[in-house]
């Protein structure tokens, strides 16, 4: 049962990571670029954060380093980048914060009550979000579709053993109907 847990939960991040329009149909990595370019062009107008402060946010590895790297270590890889664009984040608010927001936001790891701040930080996420997502989509494909391979066996063994176990609790009178 814990590993189907954990397969369900590693399997729905990698569904996360493959770029879907609405109508979940994939999108193509033209219009992906498109949106990225777009969300780009947002972020330089913004006058909130400095360029150079973005930069961090949005640093990612060159595309020849994630092709070298083992599928496994690319997806462990692609989930520290997710998990320390949180802290980013909460840095480049501390920046703008005085001491009192930072105590109320968390050290910046919450929203704040200024609106400007909040939508650069939106966009910045989004833009490192796609753009760490075309970095790794051949990855993610790769992974979902392994992980499909591996998550199927254990759900239908878990559900097989779930019946077994309410049949043999029945036939020995535990409950009945």
């Amino acid at each position: 049962m814990f590993a189907v847990s954990v397969s369900g939960v590693i399997g729905r991040y990698l569904y996360g990571q493959i770029p879907r329009s609405l109508n979940a149909a994939e999108l193509s990595l033209k219009e992906v670029q498109e949106i990225q370019a777009k969300l780009g062009e947002q972020l330089a107008e913004q006058k909130v954060f400095p360029q150079s402060d973005l930069r961090a946010v949005l640093s990612l590895p060159s595309a020849e380093r994630v092709q070298k790297l083992p599928t496994v270590a690319a997806l462990v890889y692609m989930m520290l980048l997710d998990l320390s664009r949180i802290f980013k984040i909460a840095t480049l608010r501390r920046r703008y914060l005085g001491f009192g927001e930072q105590v109320f936001t968390l050290g910046g790891l919450l929203k704040t009550k200024h609106p400007e701040l909040e939508r650069a930080v939106a966009v910045a996420r989004e833009e490192a979000s796609i753009a760490k997502r075309v970095l790794f989509l051949s990855c993610s494909q790769k992974v979902f579709h392994l992980w499909h391979v591996v998550h199927k066996p254990f759900s239908y063994t878990f559900a097989l053993l779930a019946i077994i176990h309410i049949v043999l609790v029945a036939m020995m009178g535990y409950f009945s109907f």
